[in-house]
């Protein structure tokens, strides 16, 4: 799995397989999944990803997103 952050447009992608995006869904307000031709899932966004989430404690550097050490 990747995981892109993109400052610019202040959103998240984790990247769950090589397969290109065949079709995407909304499903539910600024989250889209991104699905394969066989219906798979190969991707989800998470847009206005800061700006919607303030209280989740996850650092950001560059354009990848770390996760934390328990």
């Amino acid at each position: 799995m990747i995981i892109k952050y993109d400052e610019t447009t202040d959103s998240i992608y984790f990247i769950l397989s090589n397969e290109k995006p065949y079709e995407s869904e909304e499903i539910s307000n600024g989250v889209v999944i991104d699905y394969g031709k066989n219906d798979d899932i190969v991707a989800i966004e998470v847009l206005n990803f800061k700006k919607e989430h303030k209280d989740l404690n996850i650092p950001i550097v560059g354009n990848f997103l770390l996760k934390q050490a328990s």
